[in-house]
């Protein structure tokens, strides 16, 4: 009886580990970390291009919606500017995506100046049905010894919910260098930016990750004259480590227009679509 005993208690132990290593190994395999730093990266991506769109002052780089509020104005500069996007009661279609709910931004100095704070937060704010929270704040730290204009871009407490309830949390602070496009004001499509630094965050399951960027990122804002494409960052590399699981390597492409990435984890490359 006693052999028996001890016969079944080594068969049940041999099933747990065989298990554990399974559920461990479709975990280990997995691009879901990946995909929704990704998903929160590009969010906060558009955020920044719209919040450069509006202290341009030439009325053609804006569009019927949004709408575009000063608050706070005096004869010298104003402090805070508030983007609506709404279209009756409907969703406002813009930069490609559906839109409602309102940017606000509270500013020391215009984009370009050097040592001006801008800050971004949100106010019941979705992209196609995808609800952004956080703040935002972008430095301007003047001009580094290559004669390039750079900003520091720090994204806290952000949340992308879906209409489902499920929750990405993230949190990045980056570096970014103005490469090419500074000498043309009015026209961002020439705007090619260098960013470094690092991200975290959680998916929707809680799986906790870090990420850090291992070649600089290139942003290509000239992306965006392809209005079914959302996405600037065309060539760079990063790092994502998911807690307790292999590190992940995220390749953003080769310099083309897309929404394409490869993930390699173990020597495996797996490919994304991600807008």
């Amino acid at each position: 009886m006693k052999k028996i005993t001890i016969y079944i208690s080594s068969i049940l132990l041999s099933i747990f580990i065989i298990s554990s290593c399974q559920e461990d190994t479709i975990i280990e395999s997995g691009t879901s970390s990946s995909t929704q730093h990704l998903i929160a990266e590009n969010a906060f991506n558009d955020v920044v291009r719209i919040v450069e769109d509006a202290f341009i002052d030439n009325g053609t780089s804006k569009f019927d919606c949004p709408e575009y509020i000063l608050k706070n104005a005096d004869s010298s500069d104003m402090d805070t500017m508030e983007i609506i996007f709404e279209q009756g009661n409907a969703d406002c279609l813009t930069y490609g995506k559906l839109r409602r709910g309102k940017i606000i931004i509270t500013f020391t100095g215009k984009y370009r100046d050097s040592l001006s704070v801008i800050t971004t937060t949100f106010d019941q704010y979705y992209v196609n049905n995808k609800w952004i929270q956080g703040t935002m704040v972008v430095t301007n730290n003047g001009v580094n010894e290559s004669g390039n204009m750079t900003f520091s871009i720090e994204v806290k407490n952000a949340k992308i919910i879906e209409s489902g309830g499920k929750t990405i949390n993230w949190e990045s602070m980056r570096n970014k260098e103005w490469i090419s496009g500074y000498n043309t004001f009015v026209n961002h499509d020439d705007d090619k930016y260098l960013i470094s630094g690092s991200s975290s965050g959680n998916n929707t399951s809680g799986q906790e990750f870090e990420v850090n960027i291992t070649k600089d990122l290139l942003v290509d804002l000239s992306c965006l004259e392809d209005h079914s494409n959302s996405c600037v960052i065309t060539s760079g590399e990063a790092e994502l480590i998911p807690n307790g699981f292999s590190t992940r390597i995220i390749n953003y492409g080769d310099s083309i227009c897309d929404c394409n990435y490869s993930v390699t984890l173990n020597g495996t490359e797996y490919f994304l679509v991600v807008d």
